[in-house]
């Protein structure tokens, strides 16, 4: 769910028919408060909420309670560096999003194709899970 949450949160925008698909009902209320579609306080999953809330809101990282997500929504804010989270794909992703290099030292080839395709240079179709290709495919052009 981290690795989510987070993949999520690199997402630059969205598509009202792209969170439609999405089943998990957090995930998809996450991708329509980005688009101004409703808002934070309908998903569940406190973490997820609160990032939510300090990405579309501005809001502060500090009450997101999983470290790694707190260092990557600081490191999304440009406040830290991602260098701080411990999980290596998580923090490979931050990597991909903050300073623009590659993705191929994310190990999950889900999370690794997504990130290509966010980058122009792979396409949603290669990734296995449904949720995340949907939010993939989400993505405006």
């Amino acid at each position: 769910m981290k690795i989510l949450i987070a993949l999520l949160m690199l997402l630059s925008s969205y598509a009202y028919a792209g969170c439609g698909s999405i089943r998990d009902a957090d995930q998809r209320n996450y991708c329509y408060a980005r688009e101004g579609g409703s808002g934070c306080g309908s998903i569940r999953d406190a973490d997820l909420r609160n990032a939510c809330y300090a990405e579309t809101r501005g809001s502060g990282c500090g009450s997101i309670s999983d470290s790694d997500q707190r260092n990557y929504c600081y490191a999304r804010q440009g406040s830290s560096g991602c260098g701080s989270i411990r999980d290596s794909d998580l923090r490979n992703a931050c990597y991909a999003e903050t300073r623009g290099s590659g993705c191929g030292s994310i190990s999950d080839s889900d999370q690794r194709n997504y990130c290509y395709a966010k980058q122009g240079k792979g396409s949603c179709g290669s990734i296995r899970d449904s949720d995340l290709r949907n939010q993939c495919n989400a993505l405006k052009p």
